[in-house]
C-alpha cells in the first residue's frame, strides 16, 4: 500500500470477475456486490456511509425498533442522498434477520445496511449470503456486540482515533479473497459533487 494519500474521485463501481460489480476503495482493494461483509467497532457509521455513496440505487437499512430512529440526514449528506434511504424497524432479531434477508433478495437494492448485536451465526449468515447472491446487493452487517463464526465475505474493523489528522482507521480483519490492509482515514468533504476530490483520504497504517 502506498503511504500517500489516496483520492476517493478514483475509487467506485468496477467490475472484477464474477457476478455482480464489486465496490473499489483503492487500487487492489475491493468491497464485492452479491455478497454479505460484517462491520465493526465504534467507526462502523461511517465506513458503511462510505460505501452507500459508492452504491447507486435504494438504499434499505434495517435495524431494531427505537434503535437509530432519527439518522442524522445533515451528517449523511456528506455521502449520499438520504433520499434514497428505506427504514425498516424490526421487534427483535429474528426480525431483523428476516426483513434483511428479503431486502437482499430484491433486485432493485443497491445497498442492505442491517444493524445488529452479535454478528450472524454460520447458518443466519449463510441465508443472507445467499439472498446478497440472488439480488446482487451489497450486504453489511453492522455488528454492535461480537463476531462470531460466519459465512460473511469479509470483515472490517472500523474505530474512532484520538487523531485530529485521521480520525478513523479501518482493519480488514477477514476476507475469503485474501485482500489484507490497515488504513489511517480523513473525511475531507461535507459534499460530493461531481468534480469533487473526495469523501476520505486513506493512507496505509504503516504511515502512522
Amino acid at each position: 500500500m502506498s503511504n500517500t494519500d489516496l483520492k476517493y474521485a478514483d475509487r467506485g463501481m468496477v467490475f472484477e470477475p464474477g457476478r455482480h460489480a464489486s465496490v473499489r476503495l483503492e487500487d487492489g482493494v475491493f468491497v464485492a456486490r452479491g455478497k454479505l461483509h460484517e462491520v465493526c467497532g465504534n467507526g462502523s457509521l461511517g465506513f458503511v456511509a462510505c460505501l452507500v455513496g459508492l452504491v447507486e440505487g435504494p438504499v434499505i437499512w434495517v435495524g431494531y425498533k427505537g434503535q437509530r430512529a432519527t439518522l442524522n440526514p445533515d451528517g449523511l449528506a456528506a455521502f449520499f442522498d438520504p433520499s434514497r434511504l428505506i427504514m425498516v424497524r424490526g421487534l427483535n432479531r429474528a426480525d431483523v434477520l428476516w426483513a434483511g434477508e428479503q431486502a437482499l433478495r430484491h433486485r432493485g437494492a443497491g445497498c442492505v445496511v442491517m444493524e445488529l448485536g452479535d454478528g450472524p451465526d454460520l447458518r443466519e449468515s449463510r441465508r443472507l449470503q445467499i439472498a446478497a447472491e440472488e439480488g446482487g446487493a451489497l450486504g453489511l452487517a453492522m455488528l454492535a456486540g461480537r463476531a462470531q463464526t460466519s459465512a460473511a465475505h469479509m470483515r472490517w474493523q472500523c474505530d474512532a482515533q484520538n487523531n485530529r489528522d485521521y480520525p478513523a482507521r479501518w482493519d480488514i480483519t477477514k476476507s475469503k479473497d485474501g485482500q489484507r490492509g490497515s488504513w489511517r482515514v480523513r473525511y475531507t468533504n461535507r459534499v460530493r459533487g461531481e468534480n469533487a476530490p473526495g469523501l476520505v483520504s486513506l493512507a496505509s497504517a504503516s504511515a502512522a
